[in-house]
């Protein structure tokens, strides 16, 4: 079963500022990397959401680690997938918005 995702504004926004990021800071070559890694983790989400623990149990917050640099959090709602954050882990935790 193939399960809808939706992502917040603040996803994309954090997506597109790392993107960004990796295209200033080290190669177009790179970024383009990140891209298929980051494809490659949501599809994996989106395919088996539940093989992904739960990092916030309050709220059901789950993580995944789509590479060493890259954390994608999402939640699983009743219809859908919703991608809430996509976190820089080299960032301060505390800046983490969940």
């Amino acid at each position: 079963m193939v399960n809808v995702l939706k992502w917040t504004d603040r996803a994309i926004e954090e997506y597109d500022k790392l993107l960004d990021y990796l295209y200033e800071e080290w190669s177009e070559e790179i970024a383009k990397r990140v891209i298929v890694e980051i494809n490659h983790t949501v599809s994996r989400i989106q395919s088996s959401p539940e093989q992904f623990p739960v990092f916030l149990k309050k709220k059901q917050v789950r993580r995944c680690v789509a590479s060493p640099q890259t954390s994608i959090f999402f939640k699983i709602k009743k219809d859908y997938i919703e991608i809430s954050s996509v976190f820089d882990n080299r960032q301060n935790p505390k800046k983490r918005k969940l």
